[in-house]
């Protein structure tokens, strides 16, 4: 007993530095603006007493070019006297809220991933449970991602116009569902989760109490934020119309839908985003609507977290959709939002083939105890093969 306890305190503690890890390379973005910030306030202020002064004689300068040179247009946009207040903390509610989702699904992961869920369901080696988990906290990368890439966005606006882009509302209103939907899980997941032919019925996980609570408080937050960021960006007499923002959403995923081909099917990396994001598509559908063994793919997780890993391949397709245009802009090589976005994807694609490298190497379980997948093997592999192309360099 007191083996097993110990081996699951180090197991929590690197779980928990694990989350730590996630979220310090999520924010890492938002901390080296913060510092650049501080170290160029002299040359800001310099800067613009030198404007006042000239617009006093009456001699016009153009200050954000002129700060720009000088690195600091993120500390001006800031300090801007004509910026929202609401506007100025935003990019700390994005990374606060990004924090608790990471650590709420890291939770998720060690308690549904683990021996004994139900009682007497034991894992067949201690190998295969790490794995497991290592594939499901591939989504964190998609996490940080899309929450590192809004708070920039945000750190960087001067009103809410500049929130107001395809982009943003895009990603505003993936969060909005991704942490709904998690909301929902935590809550059902005893019906989701259930184990078919057992008496008395048993599931894999079911959440009650404070737990459920503080789950349901993560994912909520961030679901509540994004919406609201949402419906803020909106021009004020669709705002003030909630009639009409169905029709809004339902005209917008129809854009993006008939916009997922390439215009240039010559250019590699607008095909990659392109492939990636049908392919997320689908096997977020796959993994939604389909009877198990398809729904296992590609999470590898059974019924324990199968149903809530195509939550973060939705948002995994809502990012490659936004790098795809990105890419057709020419923007992607040198937008920082899009390459905190273009991490997020190759972090996924790392960590999710590690995981299955790793469970066919050193799991000695493998292949017998992955019966789901051995069902399904063409669609592993397309899986794999899909996941793979992350890892592409995003230069021609």
């Amino acid at each position: 007993w007191k083996s097993s306890e110990t081996m699951t305190t180090r197991l929590i503690l690197l779980l928990n530095l694990a989350v730590v890890a996630v979220a310090s390379s999520g924010a890492s973005s938002i901390w080296s603006i913060t510092m650049r910030h501080r170290l160029l306030a002299p040359i800001t202020v310099g800067v613009r007493s030198a404007a006042s002064q000239q617009q006093r004689g009456n001699a016009a300068i153009d200050m954000p070019s002129a700060i720009a040179r000088g690195g600091a247009a993120n500390y001006a946009a800031d300090a801007s006297p004509d910026k929202p207040p609401a506007l100025k903390y935003l990019r700390w509610a994005y990374t606060a809220t990004g924090v608790a989702t990471t650590a709420a699904w890291a939770t998720m992961t060690y308690t549904t991933i683990r021996s004994n869920q139900p009682q007497g369901a034991m894992m067949p080696c201690w190998q295969h449970g790490v794995f497991a988990r290592i594939g499901a906290m591939s989504a964190a990368g998609l996490i940080a991602g899309a929450f590192t890439s809004l708070a920039v966005t945000a750190s960087k606006a001067n009103s809410w116009d500049d929130l107001s882009t395809d982009s943003c509302r895009r990603h505003n209103l993936a969060l909005a569902t991704t942490g709904a939907a998690s909301s929902l899980w935590v809550r059902f997941a005893k019906q989701i989760t259930k184990i078919p032919g057992t008496n008395p019925l048993a599931s894999h996980q079911n959440y009650g109490g404070a737990m459920q609570a503080k789950l349901i408080a993560c994912y909520g937050s961030a679901a509540v934020l994004g919406a609201a960021v949402w419906v803020r960006s909106l021009p004020d007499d669709v705002r003030r119309s909630p009639l009409s923002w169905p029709q809004r959403i339902v005209d917008g995923v129809s854009k993006s839908f008939l916009s997922i081909a390439p215009k240039d099917i010559n250019d590699p990396v607008q095909v990659k985003y392109s492939l990636l994001t049908s392919s997320f598509l689908i096997f977020t559908a796959m993994q939604t609507v389909c009877n198990m063994p398809i729904s296992v793919i590609p999470s590898w997780t059974s019924r324990r977290l199968s149903r809530a890993f195509p939550i973060y391949t939705f948002l995994g397709a809502v990012t490659s959709l936004d790098l795809k245009e990105a890419t057709e802009n020419g923007r992607i090589l040198i937008d920082e939002n899009y390459r905190t976005l273009s991490n997020g994807v190759k972090s996924f694609g790392g960590l999710y083939i590690g995981a299955r490298v790793g469970a066919a190497l050193f799991d000695p379980s493998f292949p017998e105890h992955f019966g789901m997948v051995n069902q399904v093997p063409g669609l592993a592999a397309a899986a794999i093969a899909m996941v793979a192309l992350t890892l592409r360099s995003d230069k021609k």
